[in-house]
């Protein structure tokens, strides 16, 4: 048997004191499986920029399938 990604998304904390427990979080789907580390974080950066925030958290949320090989 073997995983097989099947979809991502990534999940944006900002902090600010005028969110509701100083937090918020933004999930972006549909990530490239290419998405490099660096470049979550520039695109998390530039959210918060215009959100007048600071960017706190990232989590990459992976959806897997798991495959059964028939012969098992």
């Amino acid at each position: 048997m073997n995983f097989e990604l099947a979809d991502q998304s990534i999940q944006y904390t900002f902090n600010s004191e005028k969110y509701k427990d100083g937090k918020l979080a933004r999930t972006l789907p549909n990530v490239k499986t290419d998405a490099t580390p660096e470049s979550l974080v520039k695109v998390g950066q530039a959210i918060s920029k215009l959100q007048d925030d600071s960017l706190g958290m990232l989590t990459l949320i992976q959806k897997k399938n798991l495959i059964v090989d028939k012969g098992e």
